[in-house]
Parts: structure tokens; sequence; C-alpha cells
């Protein structure tokens, strides 16, 4: 089996689970998109944190980790807020395109992970520091404490004076049937891929996608405990407008995370 070191997080157990991430979702884009269409339902609650979000009329955005766009979509078709400038960041391409951007929409191929491990994710955004960053559904896709840190850092230092950064964490083992399958089918990849345990972290899941063999992405559960890490270590430079879980059945598998720059 291939080892790795259970005490340090290392760059090569990083680099090995996000090419499981990338893979998984070069592979099943459209399938994946296909069942990610609706708006999450915490995305109200961020804008109603943030009023001068909603009456801007020169907004930029930047959207980590956008996926197929539905983000956009909720700002200008449900509740008409029309960036004059929207930065779509991805490193799967398809998936993007199965979406449907608008003349305002700069599409940028970027591997987040990749980028923070090589310290260039800084130098690769480009734009100008936005009125609005967001990242929802990506924070769990970053192994290592330390790589989420920094990404949390580099997403705040694009961010503009009084402007606001939203960040969502996935909380998957809130769900009985989410955390039996979360177990279940890490212990199916670890075993196909022939890797050590030790290549994951506590609360790194390897899960899987609609039953398919040899189909994995890594994915990180969020504690409260490691929540509360998060907000501590943010010092004054933000001001907390809002935190608050929401979405699914049960309205807990995503903590939201609402900060402004002072």
């Amino acid at each position: 089996m291939n080892s790795f070191n259970a005490t340090s997080y290392n760059t090569q157990a990083a680099r090995l689970l996000s090419k499981l991430t990338s893979d998984f979702y070069a592979q099943q884009a459209q399938s994946f998109s296909a069942t990610r269409q609706a708006p999450w339902q915490g995305w109200q609650r961020c804008l109603d944190s943030m009023p001068a979000v909603m009456a801007a009329t020169n907004l930029r955005v930047l959207d980590v980790g956008c996926g197929n766009l539905r983000f956009a979509r909720f700002l200008t078709e449900q509740r008409n807020i029309h960036p004059t400038a929207y930065y779509a960041v991805d490193n799967c391409i398809p998936l993007v395109q199965s979406g449907s951007a608008d003349r305002q929409t700069t599409v940028m191929a970027v591997d987040v992970v990749d980028s923070l491990l090589d310290d260039t994710l800084a130098a690769q955004l480009t734009m100008t520091d936005c009125d609005l960053v967001v990242a929802f559904g990506l924070m769990h896709h970053v192994p290592g404490m330390q790589n989420r840190a920094q990404l949390l850092k580099t997403l705040l230092d694009k961010t503009k004076p009084k402007g606001y950064i939203c960040v969502s964490f996935w909380q998957f083992m809130h769900s009985a049937k989410l955390a039996a399958k979360a177990q279940q089918t890490t212990t199916q990849a670890l075993q196909q891929l022939q890797l050590d345990a030790s290549v994951l972290e506590e609360h790194d899941y390897l899960i899987g996608w609609q039953n398919k063999a040899h189909t994995w992405r890594y994915c990180h559960h969020f504690t409260n405990n490691e929540l509360a890490d998060v907000l501590a270590s943010l010092g004054p430079q933000v001001r907390v407008c809002a935190q608050f879980s929401a979405d699914g059945k049960d309205k807990n598998l995503n903590h939201y995370l609402v900060l402004q720059c002072v």
C-alpha cells in the first residue's frame, strides 16, 4: 500500500486527493450538473445579510469553484441582480459550460487546490478586488487544514474593503444516510485504490457517485469545533455578518459564514 505520514498532512497526499476529485468532475460533469440545478436554500439568507450587495449598481463578483454557474443564475434570474463583472473560477470547464454564462461572465480555468499547493493561486486570480466573493461547495474539496486556511485568506485578499465574502462548509455527516454512504465508499475506495488510511485526516472521506465503480471524490466534513477555529483565525480584518446552517431536509447540511472586510 502507498504510505503517507499520518502526523503531518503533506503535499503528496493533497495532490493525490485533489487529482481524484478533478478526475471525478472531468468524468461526471454532465451527470453531476444534471443533479445540481436548483439554488441552495441558504443563498437568500446570505443576500439578506448583505443589503449593500442587493443595492449595488456596479457589482463585481468572484465565484471560486463556480461549477455550472447556478449561483450566477440565481442572482440574475431569481434575485434580479446583474453584476457588471462576474469572474467564474473552476478547473472543470465542461462543468462550467453545462451552465449558461452571460456576457458579463469571465470564465477562468484555475485548479484551486494545485495552485494553493504551488503557492500561485493569488497570482492567478488577476481580477481587481471584488464587492462579493463566494465559495460554495468548494471548501470540502480542499485537503488539509492549512490549505483551507490559506484559501480563505486568499479569498479575503480578493475582497474590496467593505466588500463581502460568503463561504459554505459541508456537514454531510449530519445526515445518517450520507454518513453511512461516506463511510462505506471510503472503505471501498481505499481498498480499490490501494491506499493506506493515513492518506486521510480526521473527518476526511472518499465519496462515490451513483454507485459507479472507481468513481470517487475527496470530501471533508466540517465539525462545529473546526468552524469555531476558522472564525477565531480570521482576526480583526473581518466582521461576521451572519453564520447559520441551512440546506437539506433538516436544514443542516451546510454551514455558512458571511463576512465583511473592514
